[in-house]
């Protein structure tokens, strides 16, 4: 997606809250086991947007300030060839733990500012609220909210035409727009049935194991399922109808001694733009062994009237076999921090980077531009909230599906049988 058009003002300040995995790379697991974000995603793209003159002031706020020593010591070495300026803030300061240290950072943020917000799911209410309650524009990780209490919530209290997006990256994957070109243009007749898998290495379990005890009702499905399924709405432009879902326990409950699933699988009626229904079924999981190739198995198929449609999105075309680390299959279009030929990284292909980087050219505008574009924002993603809550409640409640009806313009949850 190009902005160029756009007239961009000066640079913003801004505010990353939350200092773990996709902020920077670090994990409880830093070291020790590699995963595919190693250098986190958020703070090198920040890093980035400032070299291209977009950024100015970089804070980065966690909960535990002895985390950042460790972090700054990590990305000393791209403030030389590469030229970038690695400096940022820091809060708390070292050796303090403070669960509320970005409100202070939201009150001295100078403007034109913005927040990326990257915190356990539990925490997003909050800083979303507390983003609103100053008028500062935030793109937060998916999903948003779980909850449509959640949603409606913050929604309230967002002024209008404030800039909230949420970090469905998948948008902007050149695979997934290919497939939404054909479906608007007609190419694949009725959908019939939409199928997805995303299954994850069981290390994220020890990676997030804190955030899993702390944060009871938590699963892989908000985590892992949450893209697909709003990439399925994304595609086709469909309004969900009713939700069926099940789960399976396995080595989480057993080693980890957690009410966590293994595995979760979400199953949709929805009703297309044309009245017609088409299902989809989604499965989410975190028990891949920890041998193999990707971190992250992902694909999608499309059943229609016209054909079949597979996207295979974990096998990119490149493998490796090495000694040590043995199969891996990188996924190059995501993120990567390898140099290009003028000796700055390539991210603008990146669709990892580009949802950052639209996200701060909106932001720089200060308008309510974001609307004129099919884009991820909090107020689209109402459906995926209540996908989200409904699937929660058919775990609950063995399975029964769960209806989704609006009602004063609010959407409401049922039991159906």
């Amino acid at each position: 997606m190009n902005f160029a058009h756009l007239k961009l003002a000066k640079p913003l300040n801004v505010a990353l809250i939350g200092s773990g995995h996709y902020s920077t790379g670090q994990t409880a697991l830093s070291n020790e086991v590699s995963t595919d974000k190693d250098f986190g995603v958020l703070l090198p793209s920040l890093f980035y947007l400032r070299k291209l003159g977009k950024v100015n002031e970089i804070t980065l706020c966690g909960r535990d300030g002895s985390k950042f020593e460790a972090i700054k010591e990590k990305i000393r070495p791209w403030g030389g060839g590469l030229g970038l300026n690695v400096n940022f803030n820091s809060y708390p300061d070292p050796g303090r733990v403070d669960e509320k240290a970005y409100l202070s950072v939201l009150d001295d943020l100078s403007r034109p500012c913005a927040a990326i917000i990257a915190v356990p799911d539990d925490l997003h209410v909050e800083v979303m609220l507390a983003c609103a309650q100053r008028d500062i524009p935030f793109l937060i990780v998916k999903p948003a909210v779980t909850r449509l209490a959640d949603f409606y919530r913050v929604k309230s209290v967002m002024p209008d035409g404030l800039l909230g997006m949420v970090d469905y990256h998948k948008v902007y994957d050149e695979a997934n727009l290919s497939i939404r070109s054909d479906i608007e243009e007609g190419a694949y007749g009725r959908l019939h049935h939409v199928s997805s898998l995303m299954t994850q290495r069981r290390d994220m379990v020890r990676i997030y194991e804190r955030w899993l005890r702390s944060s009871p009702g938590t699963n892989v499905n908000h985590y892992l399922g949450s893209h697909y399924i709003h990439m399925t709405g994304f595609l086709t432009g469909a309004t969900p109808l009713d939700v069926r879902a099940t789960q399976q326990f396995g080595f989480i409950e057993r080693l980890y001694e957690i009410k966590v699933a293994d595995t979760i699988q979400t199953h949709i009626r929805w009703r297309a733009r044309d009245g017609c229904c088409f299902t989809s079924y989604h499965v989410s999981g975190w028990a891949d062994p920890s041998q193999t190739e990707s971190m992250t198995y992902q694909e999608i198929h499309i059943l229609s009237e016209n054909g079949h449609v597979f996207s295979d999105q974990r096998f990119r075309g490149t493998r490796k076999v090495l000694v040590g680390t043995g199969s891996q299959v990188p996924n190059p279009y995501f993120f990567g921090l390898s140099q290009g030929l003028l000796g700055h990284w390539g991210l603008e292909t990146k669709y990892g980077y580009q949802s950052v980087a639209n996200f701060i050219d909106l932001a720089i505008t200060g308008t309510d531009e974001h609307r004129r574009f099919k884009l991820p924002t909090f107020e689209d993603s109402e459906y995926v909230t209540a996908i989200l809550e409904a699937a929660d409640m058919s775990l609950s409640r063995d399975s029964k599906v769960i209806s989704i009806t609006s009602h004063n313009g609010r959407l409401e949850l049922t039991v159906t049988n």
